[in-house]
């Protein structure tokens, strides 16, 4: 039996694993990481925008001085950046 590539995208489809798979990257610091996160959750959508901003969403973004910063500062004061799940407001 042939083997296939191994695949993150696969098997993330649940938004909430999403987030998880996401929050596992961000709490390690490396934007590096989370930028190929990004590619590979961008695998499971079929969404143009979605596809466009990882292109645009490159490694000197991610790398960013102003993004470093506030990662440090919001560990500074003991907080960290994380993913959620949007939930959609409902109209009354």
């Amino acid at each position: 039996m042939a083997s296939r590539p191994y695949k993150a995208a696969h098997y993330l489809n649940d938004p909430a694993d999403r987030a998880a798979y996401l929050n596992e990257v961000l709490e390690t610091g490396d934007f590096n990481a989370f930028l190929l996160a990004l590619k590979n959750l961008a695998e499971t959508s079929e969404t143009d925008s979605v596809h466009h901003f990882v292109d645009d969403f490159n490694a000197e973004n991610v790398n960013s001085p102003n993004l470093i910063r506030l990662n440090r500062f919001l560990h500074d004061l003991g907080l960290s950046l994380s993913i959620g799940v949007f939930q959609p407001a409902n109209p009354v």
